[in-house]
């Protein structure tokens, strides 16, 4: 099977708690993508960045004290657009997922935000998993914080054999 994977493409990064403009700008993108690979057969999956209600206790919400993608919130939820496309929804509580359990894996895309955090993690964890399996990563449907941010994982990613479309 071939798989697309959409990383963290929720609310809270694109317009809410931790809003960013490039991430909204992509979205056209990722529809346009997901749509063309669904009709070659992949399966859409997306992932959302799932935290509790006492995420400020987390060691993550000590290094980043903004209270975002709490679960069953409107915040967590994928972007509107892209929810029609997505086949399987994975619902992370850190920023890489430990538990892919992808079947007869024969190839992976991905994309999301944000590139240099949830973006690289996910694509390491996987190459890890499945290191026969080619992995291709789109810079132009990812987005970071800045711009160096961007560059810089996507050249780390590359580095670890990751296709750059």
């Amino acid at each position: 099977m071939k798989y697309f994977i959409i990383i963290d493409m929720q609310v809270d990064f694109v317009t809410g708690a931790l809003k960013n403009d490039a991430a909204k700008a992509i979205i056209p993108g990722i529809v346009e993508k997901a749509r063309e690979l669904k009709q070659k057969g992949y399966t859409i999956v997306a992932t959302r960045d799932t935290h509790q209600i006492n995420y400020l206790d987390t060691q993550e919400g000590k290094f980043l004290p903004v209270p975002h993608c709490i679960e069953g919130t409107e915040g967590w939820q994928v972007v509107a657009d892209i929810i029609p496309l997505v086949d399987v929804f994975v619902d992370k509580p850190s920023f890489g997922y430990h538990d892919w359990n992808l079947e007869d894996v024969e190839a992976i895309d991905m994309c999301g935000t944000c590139t240099a955090i949830c973006v690289a993690s996910n694509f390491s964890i996987l190459k890890a998993a499945y290191p026969e399996v080619p992995i291709t990563v789109y810079p132009q449907l990812c987005a970071c914080l800045s711009p160096a941010t961007h560059h810089a994982a996507i050249t780390v990613m590359k580095t670890q054999q990751a296709i750059i479309a």
